[in-house]
């Protein structure tokens, strides 16, 4: 694990390369007709897909699906683009050499796409590894990408609940540093409910609400000017 009192230099790294690499990701999706247009339906498909089975790895299914169906011109650049941020976002947080690869192959006479995680060179398990703590990582990477993609910059607002509820108690400070390095470096707006303390830290305004009685008692834990996150406790 990344230690704290190295991790933010690090981190910040992580944040300005991404920023660059989706910067030039949009000029390069702003030069082939439809494009934006395309990865803007993956999003709204993903999204629905979690919405209705309450499961984040259908977001990685739903990504892999519309991945075929991309124009290979760009499909490429777009695919190097989620490959590098999250596997850099992976390994920034789990420590380690953690990759993931989208594979292709054929089956039964028809092309497959397939995500592939690997840990030093070994393939790990996506779905369950770190307890199920690298999926929420991936999901949380890939719904960036996919809005950076396909939005305006004035429209980077995301709406997270219980994004990281599997990311393990010695992870979650460098979560919390990642997720605030991409806010400030990307503009974006986070609004993320948890009942993980640790995330407050990082946020710009933060209440917690508390049941009583069946009444919903609102607390302030946190607050500043400009909101740019928000964590719901």
């Amino acid at each position: 694990m990344t230690k704290p009192n190295q991790s933010l230099l690090e981190v910040e790294k992580y944040a300005a390369h991404t920023a660059a690499r989706l910067v030039q990701l949009g000029q390069d999706l702003a030069r082939h007709e439809g494009a934006r247009e395309a990865i803007a339906e993956t999003l709204v498909a993903a999204e629905a897909r979690v919405t209705d089975t309450g499961n984040e790895a259908e977001l990685l299914g739903v990504v892999l699906d519309r991945l075929q169906g991309m124009e290979t011109v760009w499909q490429r650049k777009f695919q190097r683009s989620m490959e590098t941020i999250v596997s850099e976002g992976l390994s920034l947080v789990f420590g380690g050499e953690l990759e993931l690869l989208i594979k292709s192959s054929t089956k039964a006479n028809m092309s497959a796409v397939e995500f592939v995680l690997k840990k030093d060179g070994e393939e790990e398990d996506i779905m369950d590894g770190q307890g199920g703590g690298y999926i929420g990582i991936i999901a949380f990477l890939l719904r960036i990408l996919l809005i950076v993609a396909s939005r305006p910059l004035l429209e980077l607002i995301l709406i997270m609940d219980e994004p990281f509820a599997h990311v393990s108690p010695e992870f979650r400070l460098p979560v919390a540093e990642m997720a605030a390095a991409l806010r400030d470096r990307l503009g974006f707006q986070f609004i993320m409910v948890t009942q993980e303390r640790e995330y407050v830290q990082v946020a710009s305004v933060a209440y917690n609400f508390e049941v009583v009685r069946k009444c919903t008692r609102v607390h302030t834990l946190k607050e500043a000017p400009d909101t740019e996150v928000t964590a719901a406790v």
